[in-house]
């Protein structure tokens, strides 16, 4: 019985969690408790479970007397989130490069040609990012970093890009056509590859930071799926 209610936790979680990173529940939405009992057909206690697992992911914020909501987004959010990602990634990369063994290079040319041979957008439309390039995408980050030994770094890496997910697939409306993301993480893969750890950093910065700063400049007629709102009008925390 307490297996069984692990194994409903935990897919509750990850169904959340994919509805929040792909925004299909929205930046602010109210989750209502009740209908996910109803679809997953478990207890009220299962499913708060889950969703305070996914407050302590950064994704949902829990109201006194009032149930959890989707986490908001902001420039304000986003720009923190950033220079976060950045710190703590780039120290991940640069353990990976010297500590890295031959395993994490065939790990890390893998993921860079599964990569390249994803389409990025959803079929059917130039706006829309596909879930398969979503999951190569992190795959390809992830296997960046894979030669890090810190298991504690890459906890909070991988929190960091859960975090930033909703951010990256939003930006693609505004990304299309000015930026080369495939040779952007060509780059990347060849310096780590190369074992040039200041010019993968120099590398990582850049691509990471590219995202925020596309995001701040098209703010005011970027839109959310489903909201009027430009991303600013959002704030990070709802109340």
């Amino acid at each position: 019985m307490n297996e069984l209610k692990q194994n409903n936790g935990a897919a509750i979680r990850q169904a959340v969690r994919e509805r929040i990173l792909g925004c299909v529940l929205t930046p602010g939405e109210r989750i209502v408790i009740s209908d996910l009992c109803d679809e997953f057909g478990v207890s009220l206690g299962a499913v708060r479970e889950a969703l305070s697992g996914l407050e302590g992911e950064g994704l949902v914020h829990a109201h006194a007397k009032r149930g959890f909501q989707v986490v908001g987004v902001s420039i304000e959010d986003m720009l923190d989130l950033t220079r976060a990602r950045i710190e703590v990634e780039c120290s991940c990369l640069r353990l990976a490069i010297a500590e890295g063994d031959l395993a994490w290079e065939s790990q890390l040319v893998a993921a860079r040609y599964r990569l390249n041979a994803t389409k990025r957008e959803q079929s059917g439309t130039a706006d829309e990012m596909s879930a398969a390039w979503s999951q190569a995408h992190a795959g390809f980050h992830a296997a960046l970093v894979a030669g890090c030994r810190n298991r504690t770094l890459l906890g909070i890496r991988e929190t960091l890009f859960g975090r930033a997910e909703r951010y990256r697939r939003l930006s693609m409306p505004v990304d299309d056509n000015s930026r080369d993301v495939g040779k952007e993480h060509d780059d990347l893969a060849r310096a780590a590859l190369e074992r040039d750890s200041d010019l993968a950093i120099r590398l990582m910065e850049a691509h990471l930071a590219r995202t925020a700063t596309l995001i701040v400049e098209a703010a005011d007629r970027f839109q959310f799926p489903g909201r009027k709102e430009p991303v600013k009008a959002v704030p990070a925390d709802v109340t």
